[in-house]
């Protein structure tokens, strides 16, 4: 009895609906952060009176983070996360994919038929996980070379 679309169309389905909740919640959350950081920037401008007190605060640490933060001239805080997290998403995509191809030539002698499903979802699942992995040491590239250009 071939199953074939019944095992991948139902796990489909909850894994789109998981990954548009997904989408909106983590959308909703960077356009939350932003517009407080734009609103703690703003009232911190409003709070300085003069030009002496705003050159002042800028020779603080705080302050020379505040208009790197501000004018955009360095490195994002969670640059490095979203580095890390695109790696760690390739990393288990990749595994995934291994492990699911490695069922596909388990299952070639048993379930003839079944095993193609796993193939077909290895195959992607592996080419996520690489692609992941390429991003995240491509964008760590890009994140060293820029570095090293505003530091020189």
């Amino acid at each position: 009895m071939y199953m074939a679309p019944e095992i991948i169309i139902v796990p489909f389905i909850f894994s789109t609906f998981g990954f548009i909740v997904w989408v909106l919640v983590n959308g909703w959350q960077r356009r939350l952060q932003v517009r407080l950081l734009t609103d703690f920037n703003s009232r911190l401008l409003e709070r300085i009176g003069s030009v002496k007190d705003f050159s002042e605060f800028l020779q603080t640490d705080g302050g020379a983070k505040f208009m790197d933060r501000v004018t955009a001239g360095g490195t994002p805080p969670d640059l490095r996360m979203a580095i890390l997290r695109a790696v760690q998403t390739g990393i288990v995509l990749a595994t995934l994919g291994i492990g699911l191809l490695v069922l596909a030539w388990k299952f070639t002698t048993s379930f003839p038929g079944d095993s193609q499903v796993f193939t077909v979802v290895g195959v992607i699942a592996l080419s996520l996980g690489v692609g992941f992995l390429l991003s995240g040491g491509a964008s760590y590239r890009l994140a060293t070379g820029l570095q090293r250009l505003s530091d020189g």
